[in-house]
């Protein structure tokens, strides 16, 4: 028996293939069914026939849970039927116009075609000459040129906010090193702790950040806020004498282009004094509202961003893609190069545009361009312009209403989209409760949902607008859900 014949009688081999594979006729069928799917799963959306959120029952999650390895295969047909049945029912929600809460915005339909056709190219986006790179390489560029920096700059497409903040800071700490090789070293043999700033309102991701590159969260200064929730720069350059003083080495200060918990925009212009003044590097991290720089209402607070040495941004968060859509801009594109390349110097072929995989961490990288090239294409910077200065007058709007009933409170009302309040009726002591309890019922309720969070030591709801297709009618939707479930707390704690 030749080794053909024993392979073949061990392995079916055309039997095999079609486990797998369909046929043209096949894919088609099925994939008009799912997008089928899509279109009616927006249809609802758009009549507000959906609720913002669903829990996933009880019997489901355990169905899901407790399901055993197949240990063979089933029906493609059958398992799009339990998709439908059973998995698009219970998203997170963030597409809902009535959803309030995280700030993920709904993706533009022709960003949605644009992740269908990459998975079906599933192309590796590492580099080379594929229409991949050069279409990253496109929408960097744009991308550049909204947030002011050089077009000769780094960039990169990646997974979300937190990843272009790890990006950065990598990139600042093979700068700010005082060993001759940090990447050879590490951390081990630096001499001098390195420190890093925030505003105590500065985005979670940073801390992670810091302590993921061997600085360490005890090395993270989180600056305390003024009254409208923007790093204090006085007690900025306070802290970053002291820890001088101390024999600390302070190498980066990280501002924020729209925190998550008011929208605040931190004065870039006095920290990229302080900072050219102190030899840091500035990073913003603007994975929600750097955008806004698009919005008429607040172009004028991003003066100075363009400063800063690095910076990310997340086009799912505020630009209608789909998620996972992040990016990091990097000034010094050699340095960017060098902190994370392992290609030497003497190999580079400067004639052919550079293989992503130098800039940053990944590898094997998806094709995350093509969504976002679409929708750019669609709208255009005066479409772009046009959407977030909408998003921002409903913000604005939210604000109004709540201004003008009685039982309302305004506690914090950013720059951008996202609004903090609070539910309060005279002659209620305790506040925090009562918001507490009436936010476990909207929540519970889900025909509407927003979160919570904490400004200047007080409980308060948080509203955010990031969705193209929420109007005037949601706003007043979720108000008149508050005040009903705030009533309803208020009775239930009299009797």
């Amino acid at each position: 028996m030749n080794s053909d014949e024993a392979f073949g009688s061990l392995i079916d081999i055309d039997s095999a293939n079609d486990l797998i594979d369909m046929t043209p006729a096949q894919f088609r069928q099925l994939g008009y069914k799912a997008v089928d799917l899509i279109a009616d799963n927006l249809e609802r959306l758009q009549n507000r026939h959906e609720p913002a959120r669903r829990a996933v029952p009880t019997a489901l999650r355990t169905q899901i849970l407790a399901h055993p390895l197949p240990a063979t295969g089933s029906d493609p047909a059958t398992l799009l039927e339990f998709v439908e049945q059973h998995i698009l029912p219970y998203p997170l929600g963030n597409i809902n116009p009535r959803f309030f809460a995280w700030i993920n915005s709904p993706a533009a339909p022709i960003s949605i075609l644009g992740e269908l056709l990459a998975a079906g190219m599933n192309t590796s986006a590492a580099g080379g000459d594929q229409a991949s790179t050069y279409l990253e390489h496109a929408v960097l560029n744009w991308l550049k040129e909204i947030m002011g920096f050089p077009r000769e700059s780094g960039g990169l497409l990646v997974s979300g906010g937190s990843m272009a903040t790890l990006v950065g800071l990598t990139v600042m700490r093979y700068c700010k090193t005082q060993t001759s090789n940090i990447r050879a070293h590490g951390m081990q043999q630096e001499p001098t702790p390195m420190v890093v700033y925030k505003s105590a309102e500065g985005h979670s991701c940073i801390d992670k950040a810091v302590e993921m590159l061997g600085i360490g969260h005890n090395y993270l200064r989180k600056i305390p806020v003024d009254a409208e929730c923007r790093m204090d720069v006085v007690h900025l350059a306070q802290q970053i004498s002291a820890d001088r003083q101390a024999g600390l080495n302070p190498v980066c200060v990280v501002a924020s282009a729209g925190t998550v918990n008011t929208g605040a925009i931190d004065r870039f212009d006095e920290i990229a004094d302080i900072c050219q003044r102190e030899n840091l590097w500035l990073h913003v991290d603007g994975a929600y509202g750097a955008i806004g720089v698009l919005a008429e209402q607040a172009a004028h607070l991003y003066k100075g961003m363009a400063r800063a040495d690095s910076l990310g941004l997340d086009p799912h968060k505020w630009m209608y893609v789909p998620v996972e859509c992040g990016c990091a801009l990097v000034k010094d594109q050699e340095a960017m190069r060098n902190a994370f390349s392992l290609v030497p110097a003497y190999l580079r072929d400067d004639r052919q545009l550079p293989w992503f995989a130098e800039y940053g961490p990944q590898q094997t990288r998806g094709f995350r361009a093509l969504k976002l090239w679409l929708a750019m294409q669609q709208l255009g910077v005066a479409g772009y312009r046009q959407l977030i200065s909408r998003d921002v007058a409903l913000a604005q709007l939210l604000r109004a209403k709540i201004a003008a009933r009685a039982d309302f409170e305004l506690m914090a009302a950013g720059p951008l989209s996202v609004t903090c309040f609070r539910y309060a009726p005279t002659g209620v002591h305790d506040l925090r409760a009562l918001n507490r309890g009436l936010l476990e019922v909207v929540q519970s309720q889900g025909q509407t949902y927003l979160t919570s969070t904490e400004i200047h030591g007080e409980f308060v709801l948080r509203a955010t607008v990031v969705n193209f297709r929420t109007d005037v009618s949601d706003l007043d939707f979720l108000l008149d859900a508050i005040e009903q479930a705030g009533q309803e707390v208020c009775e239930s704690q009299r009797s």
